[in-house]
């Protein structure tokens, strides 16, 4: 009789968070419309290029599994003894003859589950990070190159396909080294579904629209959409399918709606196929068929002839660097918030939150000042960042615990993210059209071998707490010293004349010719 009043009132609890998941989705629902109709008056939206820009939504939220080891190596502080207090001590812990007591347990993670907690068994919570990441930079270049050859749509539906069906394996893993598997095979998806379903949506949208996307669809929503899901399915194998089956819909759109990027068949020489893919492209926009002109064809040039020129490698190193710190620090920080003091799932809504409204803040300052330059969103971001971390390094060490480690943590992740939008806005910018396609290929896989060395961080955290906090300090200034010295200013710059003009003036300083395109955009409007 106990026993089915436990599990009547444990059923009752679950019907009651599944009608709240779902009020809750119909308001992000709503807002989203809301968002979208905005967006629609603001830049020049069709019917068309709403599915595009949903598409990239749902294909940013799976990409959010890569920080999904927040919530899966979640751990609450915990005690052996009535009389102690709840910390995270692993001395504690390993030698306990009683069973522990955790404290407020707000998600039922894989690492409670398979007892990665302390001793060499908590490295596995590392790993289970890492080897996803790896999987990201795999997928990142395999599916890259698939795309390449046998076009957006195909790879786009494969990436995702193969991811949505991953993440429900993992949530049936009857053992961890099947979970690990599994997620590998989810960050193997990630990376197609950044590289292969972004660049599907940036040939299908118009020019104007790019700036919407981050400033609406952006990681800061999909980490609240993710903390959302958590917060409703609060272990982690319910949480794994629900986050498969959200993002879904990416695949119905691909699959049904969008026609093959015209860019890309465009480069292949499929002109006809190109014409129909435009064609399906207007008859869902509801507007009628207008061919247009397409530029000629650049040819590509390899990583060799930016190693060759030792302006354009000085450029290349800076943006290396770049992106390291951002991705070293940004994923180190984020894996390392779930061992914030407080309620879980309210410090994720916070992260989220304000890292979507930075987005909106900084399209809003490069639209309507001049003066708000590349140089100086990376600079200004990067001294914050510094300021924040340096902060919390002093607090950690003198073992505060009390909510200005949240405040403080919030601001500094901000801005990290901020540097995030400078170093892809830089990544596209500073390098010439024909080596752009390989210089963003290289900054990502910098990129990646960041992400795959930042979980090791949060693992030396949880050994000694300020190390986290002191690392992103000691390389963010290294970052900013760097930066302030090489970085070229590009805003403004028109992406063909950077062609042209490298072209033409390769031997001139990188300043130069940088003042040089300024001057001729003013003169050459008509261009622009």
């Amino acid at each position: 009789m106990v026993v089915s009043l436990i599990e009547a009132q444990k059923l009752n609890e679950y019907y009651q968070r599944t009608e709240l998941f779902a009020t809750t989705i119909i308001h992000i629902v709503g807002l989203g419309c809301l968002s979208a109709f905005i967006i629609t008056m603001l830049f020049n939206i069709n019917r068309f290029h709403i599915f595009p820009l949903i598409t990239w939504q749902f294909g940013i939220f799976f990409a959010s599994q890569q920080i999904f080891p927040i919530f899966s190596n979640y751990v609450p502080k915990w005690r052996c003894s009535p009389d102690e207090e709840f910390a995270k001590n692993c001395s504690a812990y390993l030698h306990c003859r009683s069973e522990v007591e955790f404290d407020q347990i707000y998600f039922h993670s894989a690492a409670m589950e398979f007892d990665w907690i302390c001793g060499w068994s908590s490295y596995w919570a590392t790993f289970f990070s890492q080897l996803q990441f790896a999987g990201v930079l795999i997928g990142t270049f395999t599916c890259g190159s698939l795309s390449d050859n046998f076009g957006r749509k195909p790879v786009a539906l494969g990436a995702m396909t193969m991811g949505i069906t991953a993440s429900l394996l993992s949530a049936v893993s009857p053992t961890w080294q099947f979970l690990l598997v599994t997620r590998f095979f989810v960050g193997l998806a990630v990376g197609g579904t950044l590289v292969v379903v972004c660049t599907f949506v940036m040939e299908s949208i118009l020019a104007e629209q790019r700036m919407a996307l981050r400033a609406f669809i952006n990681w800061g929503v999909a980490r609240l959409l993710m903390t959302v899901i958590c917060y409703f399915f609060n272990d982690w194998r319910s949480a794994s399918i629900a986050c498969a089956l959200f993002a879904s819909p990416a695949i119905l759109v691909i699959a049904f709606v969008l026609p093959e990027s015209p860019t890309w068949l465009h480069y292949q020489g499929k002109l006809e196929e190109m014409r129909e893919s435009e064609k399906r492209q207007a008859k869902i926009a509801g507007v009628e068929y207008v061919e247009v002109s397409h530029a000629p064809i650049v040819a590509k040039q390899g990583f060799k002839n930016i190693v060759r020129d030792i302006k354009l490698f000085k450029r290349i190193s800076v943006l290396w660097l770049m992106w390291f710190v951002a991705s070293f620090c940004g994923y180190a920080i984020d894996l390392n918030s779930s061992n914030i003091s407080g309620d879980l799932f309210l410090n994720q809504v916070i992260f989220s939150i304000l890292i979507a409204g930075s987005k909106i803040v900084i399209v809003t300052f490069d639209t309507l000042s001049e003066h708000f330059s590349r140089r100086f969103l990376h600079q200004f971001s990067q001294f914050v960042a510094i300021v924040c971390f340096l902060i919390l390094t002093l607090l950690v060490f003198a073992d505060y615990d009390g909510t200005w480690i949240l405040v403080v943590n919030v601001i500094g992740t901000v801005f990290i993210e901020m540097s995030w939008d400078a170093c892809y806005l830089c990544g596209v910018e500073v390098m010439p059209t024909a080596m752009r396609a390989s210089t963003m290929g290289s900054c990502s896989l910098i990129a990646r071998i960041g992400a795959i060395m930042a979980p090791v961080l949060a693992y030396m955290n949880a050994h000694w707490p300020p190390s986290a906090y002191l690392t992103v300090v000691l390389l963010g200034s290294l970052n900013l010293f760097v930066s302030y010295r090489g970085l070229v200013e590009t805003k403004g710059i028109n992406l063909d004349h950077v062609h042209i003009e490298e072209e033409e003036d390769a031997q001139r300083d990188p300043q130069e010719v940088v003042k040089m395109l300024s001057t001729n955009e003013t003169k050459e409007p008509s261009k622009a």
